[in-house]
């Protein structure tokens, strides 16, 4: 399984942004420390931490791929945490 240099690029830059978005949001939460932002930064916590699990599936191939339906229960996991943390008041 060969890999292209872009879908390196594309993972690797993916990775970056949502690095820069959870310490951009888990900042705020230290500094405000509320529950909101707490969930806010939970959801881009999960967001960030399957960003970087899914990085060696370019480089390992078969053996270390999550299929679809694990992909979307953590964007569900992820997603949930954010409006929960909109929702809150």
């Amino acid at each position: 399984m060969t890999i292209g240099l872009i879908d390196v690029v594309v993972r690797v830059g993916l990775v970056i942004a949502t690095a820069v978005l959870f310490s951009i949001i888990f900042a705020a939460y230290l500094r405000l420390r509320n529950r909101k932002l707490l969930f806010i930064s939970g959801g881009f916590g999960v967001f960030f931490v399957h960003a970087i699990i899914t990085i060696p599936e370019l480089f390992f191939g078969i053996g270390y791929m999550i299929d679809e339906n694990t992909h979307l229960l953590i964007h569900l996991v992820g997603l949930f945490f954010i409006l929960l943390g909109i929702l809150k008041d």
